[in-house]
C-alpha cells in the first residue's frame, strides 16, 4: 500500500512543483548564464482539468536538453468519484490511474551513449456491484538501462539490463481477497555490423527471469541473427533465424525470411515470415484488462507469422500505411471468466488474421488534419476469442489555430464475446472525446473537455458499466 501512495503523491507533487516554478521560468531579466541557457532549453506542457463526479485529469510533459544530456519526464493522473449515466449514479465505481515515465539520454562520448528508462503504472478501480470483491488494485514498475557503444564506423553493440515488478490485489467483501506479485529481471546484448552500403548484419540476445510468490519460477531466452542485403538497388532480402528457449519448453529454431521493395517514387513494400517462441509475459498481458484474477503458469507459444506492410505517400497532404498480418499460435492467451466475476487467461490454438489501414490527411498543413485508423481482426479457434473486437476504428479531427485548438476524437469497436463457450456479447461502442482550448495569454490556455460526447451507455467488461457524458474544465500551460 505504501508504494501506491508514493506513486500518487509523486504525480501530484511534480505538477505542483511545475506550477510554482512557472513564474521563475517566465522572468525576462535572467542573467545570460549557463543556467539561463538551460531554462531556454526546457519545454513544459501541463494540463489540469476538473469536472463532474469530482473528476480530475492532470498531465505533465517536461523535457530539457543540455550538453550531452536530454531527458523527458511524463506524468498522468486521472481520478473520479462514483460516476453515472443520465440520472443514475453507479455504486462503487470510483477509480484512479497514475502514470509516471522518465527517459534520460546521456551522450558520454562520441562512441558511447547511455539511455535510462523507468515507467510506473498504478491503478485502482471500484468493482461496482460485484458481491465478492469490492476493488481491484494494480502496480507495475519497469526499469531499463541500455548502453550503446560504437567501436568503429561500421560496428556498434548495445548492452542492457533491467527489471520489473507487477503487483495485483483484489479487495474482498465476503472474503479476505487475493494478492499476487511478480518480480522480473532481464539482460540484453546485441549489435550491428555494416559490411557495405548494401549489406547489414544484426544479432540480439535477451534473457528474462521471473520470480513468483505462488508458482514455480520461470525463465526464457530469445536469440535472433539477421542479415539484410540488397540484390538490386531497390530490392532487399532478409535472411536469419530465431533460437529461443523456455523453462517450460524445448529449444525452438525458426527461420526469418523477408523481402522489401523501394523502387516506387512514393511508396515502399515489406513482406516477412518468421517462426519463433512467444513467452508468457504476465506484466504485459494482465494490464490490458480490468477486473482480473491472474495466474502465472501459462506456457509459451510457438508462432508462425507472416507480416506485410505498405507505406504510401501520395503527396504532402495524404499519407497512408497498410499492414496485413497472419499468425498461427499454438497457445494464444484467451480471457475467460472465473468465479467472482473476474477474468483469467488460458492458452488455446488459434489463427489470427489482422488487416489495418492508417490514414493521415493534412487538409491545411499544421492547421487542420485528420488521423484515421481501421483494423479488421478475424480469429479462427475451437472457441470464441473474448474481449477482442473484430472491427476497431479510431479517428481524430484536429484544428490548430492561432487562438483556438480543437480536437474531436472517436473510439469505435464492434461487439465482443464475453465467454469462450456461449454467444453472449457486449454491444458495439462509439465513444467520442472533445477537447477545446482557447489561448488567453502567451503559453496559457483555457481548457474544456467532454468525455463520451454522445452519452452512450457502454461496457468494456460485462457487468461493469462505464461513465456517461462528462464535462471538465481547466487550464493548459505550454512553455
Amino acid at each position: 500500500m505504501g508504494y501506491r501512495i508514493t506513486a500518487k503523491k509523486l504525480c501530484i507533487t511534480t505538477a505542483l512543483f511545475l506550477c510554482l516554478m512557472q513564474p521563475v521560468f517566465a522572468q525576462e531579466n535572467i542573467p545570460q548564464s549557463t543556467d539561463a541557457q538551460n531554462y531556454r532549453n526546457m519545454n513544459i506542457d501541463m494540463q489540469v482539468v476538473y469536472g463532474q463526479y469530482n473528476d480530475m485529469l492532470s498531465t505533465v510533459n517536461l523535457s530539457q536538453e543540455q550538453e550531452g544530456f536530454v531527458y523527458l519526464l511524463r506524468t498522468y493522473l486521472k481520478k473520479s468519484n462514483d460516476y453515472g449515466y443520465k440520472d443514475d449514479i453507479f455504486k462503487n465505481t470510483s477509480y484512479y490511474q497514475n502514470r509516471i515515465g522518465f527517459t534520460g539520454n546521456v551522450t558520454a562520448s562520441e562512441t558511447w551513449k547511455s539511455i535510462f528508462d523507468i515507467n510506473v503504472h498504478n491503478d485502482s478501480y471500484g468493482m461496482a456491484e460485484n458481491p465478492v470483491y469490492s476493488r481491484e488494485e494494480k502496480d507495475n514498475v519497469i526499469l531499463d538501462w541500455k548502453n550503446i557503444v560504437k567501436y568503429s564506423p561500421s560496428f556498434e553493440m548495445y548492452y542492457g539490463i533491467g527489471g520489473a515488478q507487477y503487483y495485483h490485489r483484489l479487495v474482498g467483501t465476503t472474503t479476505q481477497g487475493e494478492t499476487s506479485r511478480v518480480y522480473q529481471g532481464h539482460g540484453q546484448i546485441g549489435g550491428e555490423y555494416i559490411w557495405s552500403a548494401s549489406n547489414r548484419f544484426k544479432y540480439s540476445s535477451a534473457f528474462y527471469g521471473y520470480k513468483y510468490e505462488k508458482y514455480e519460477n520461470d525463465f526464457f531466452c530469445n536469440n535472433e541473427v539477421v542479415d539484410d542485403f540488397n540484390i538490386t538497388k531497390d530490392v532487399g532480402v532478409t535472411i536469419g533465424f530465431n533460437a529461443d528457449f523456455n523453462r517450460d519448453d524445448h529449444w525452438l529454431l525458426g527461420p526469418i525470411i523477408g523481402t522489401s521493395y523501394k523502387g516506387f517514387s512514393n511508396s515502399s513494400f515489406i513482406l516477412q515470415y518468421s517462426y519463433f517462441m512467444q513467452p508468457f509475459k504476465p506484466e504485459e498481458l494482465y494490464l490490458q484488462q480490468k477486473f482480473i484474477a491472474p495466474i502465472y503458469n501459462l506456457e509459451p507459444a510457438h508462432v508462425h507469422k507472416v507480416h506485410a506492410k505498405i507505406d504510401y505517400k501520395m503527396n504532402s497532404l495524404i499519407t497512408m500505411q497498410v499492414v496485413s498480418q497472419t499468425e498461427h499460435s499454438n497457445n494464444f492467451y484467451n480471457y475467460v471468466t472465473v468465479p467472482g466475476d473476474v477474468l483469467t487467461a488460458k492458452g488455446i490454438e488459434s489463427w489470427i488474421f489482422t488487416n489495418s489501414v492508417m490514414l493521415v490527411l493534412n487538409i491545411v498543413p499544421k492547421v487542420l488534419n485528420v488521423d484515421a485508423q481501421y483494423t479488421y481482426a478475424y480469429y479462427h479457434a475451437d472457441e470464441h476469442i473474448t474481449y477482442r473486437p473484430q472491427h476497431l476504428a479510431a479517428m481524430a479531427i484536429t484544428y490548430n489555430g492561432t487562438k483556438w485548438k480543437i480536437n474531436l476524437s472517436h473510439d469505435i469497436a464492434s461487439s465482443v464475446y464475453t465467454s469462450p463457450v456461449s454467444d453472449a456479447k457486449l454491444k458495439l461502442r462509439v465513444v467520442g472525446y472533445l477537447d477545446v482550448q482557447r489561448k488567453m495569454l502567451e503559453g496559457f490556455f483555457a481548457y474544456f473537455r467532454v468525455e463520451n460526447v454522445y452519452n452512450n451507455r457502454y461496457y468494456l467488461r460485462e457487468n461493469y458499466p462505464e461513465s456517461g457524458i462528462k464535462g471538465l474544465f481547466g487550464i493548459r500551460i505550454l512553455l
